[in-house]
């Protein structure tokens, strides 16, 4: 599951809390994450709806995520709002303020190529 891992710590999550949320073990959730075993077609369905992604981003058929505008908050549609006027120096300094916001590694939130 490539991309479970960084869904869940863009939460905030631990594994246990997700194996809490979707009914697992912790071992058996933490499986998952690191590709040993994989998830029913049901599960998988219900982890792309918890984390309101479609199947394709959650198995890394996909590279992006389309985000559908009416599952935003209105405060995250202003977030996008603001952020959709950035240069490409600005999006890096914000990808590393949160980053370090969300102590997150920063390959895990800067973007896989320029934009």
């Amino acid at each position: 599951m490539k991309n479970l891992k960084v869904l869940r710590q863009n939460m905030g999550l631990t594994q246990r809390d997700m194996a809490k949320n979707l009914n697992l073990a912790k071992a058996t959730y933490a499986r998952y994450e690191i590709g040993e075993t994989e998830p029913n077609f049901e599960l998988l369905i219900k982890m792309a709806d918890y984390f309101e992604v479609s199947l394709d981003y959650l198995c890394g058929r996909q590279n992006s995520n389309t985000i559908f505008v009416d599952s935003l908050t209105e405060e995250q549609k202003k977030i996008v709002s603001l952020v959709r006027g950035l240069t490409h120096d600005q999006s890096l300094l914000v990808l590393g303020y949160l980053s370090n916001m969300l102590k997150l590694p920063y390959e895990d939130v800067r973007p896989a190529r320029p934009f």
